[in-house]
């Protein structure tokens, strides 16, 4: 039996999971809700359209991400990746990781990993009849926890190539913590592997700069890289080409979704790229 919510707050939902706090927004159910989305309350809303209000190509930014999303999974599954490990997931999504990679290949093994109890839960409960695949929480910035989770050792074997991804997520942790833990990440990946990152930047223009006060607000810090700190983050990886550019820029598709969202040409406020471990 769920408890009667405060005046102007949501009661806990029936989807809620242990170690929920809807007392503060969540970036993985703000997301969601961005992307049409069950698993969010009235604070995820509230801060999504403050987003919106702020930034309205935030909308677009978020399928672009998607899209860019699509690509990379297809371009590496194409290439023999078989292994591919999701950091700051979010909650599962039409055209998520796995759906794409299981299209061309069914047997490669996928694990998604959240800080969000919810965005963990849902995602088991989505791949429960999926034997391939696993979601775990897991705090992005303590990746010795992540990869030595049973899900992860069960799953990903680390003498082959394991490609890691970290799509729409690391701007909102502290700089020094996210460096700190892509470090570790990066050492902890065999020769081979691929590592995928987007993150946004305040490069293009000042929209960066309202969108990063909402973020901010909601969420306690927010910190756009430019092109040049973004490229920091892959170390010495290779670039693939063509290196670090707009979300849109990389490996581009045909695709009529932007124009439906009015993109027009206008660039995203949101760099990416994918290195490989030489």
């Amino acid at each position: 039996m769920t408890s009667p919510a405060a005046p102007g707050q949501d009661a806990t939902p029936e989807w809620a999971a242990e170690g929920s706090d809807f007392s503060r927004p969540s970036i993985a159910r703000m997301y969601d809700y961005l992307m049409g989305g069950t698993r969010h309350s009235e604070k995820d809303r509230e801060v999504a359209r403050d987003a919106v209000a702020a930034a309205p190509m935030i909308k677009l930014t978020i399928w672009e991400n998607r899209k860019f999303l699509k690509r990379v999974v297809r371009e590496l599954v194409g290439s023999g990746i078989d292994q591919i490990l999701d950091v700051g997931s979010g909650i599962p999504a039409r055209g998520s990781v796995h759906a794409v990679a299981h299209a061309i290949n069914p047997g490669v093994n996928v694990v998604y990993a959240d800080i969000d109890p919810v965005a963990a839960a849902r995602g088991a409960e989505l791949l429960a009849d999926k034997p391939f695949c696993a979601s775990i929480q897991g705090d992005l910035t303590k990746p010795d926890e992540i990869l030595g989770h049973p899900e992860v050792v069960a799953r990903l074997d680390f003498s082959r190539p394991v490609a890691l991804m970290f799509l729409n997520v690391l701007h909102f942790l502290d700089k020094d913590e996210v460096s700190s833990a892509l470090d570790a990440y990066r050492q902890a990946l065999p020769v081979g592997s691929p590592l995928a990152i987007s993150h946004g930047t305040g490069d293009i223009d000042n929209r960066g700069d309202a969108i990063g006060q909402v973020y901010a607000s909601a969420y306690g810090q927010t910190n756009w890289r430019t092109r040049d700190e973004v490229g920091q983050l892959f170390g010495d990886f290779k670039l693939l080409d063509p290196g670090i550019v707009l979300l849109p820029d990389w490996r581009p598709e045909p695709s009529p979704l932007s124009s439906r969202l009015g993109a027009g040409g206008r660039p995203v406020n949101c760099y990416a790229g994918v290195g490989v471990k030489g």
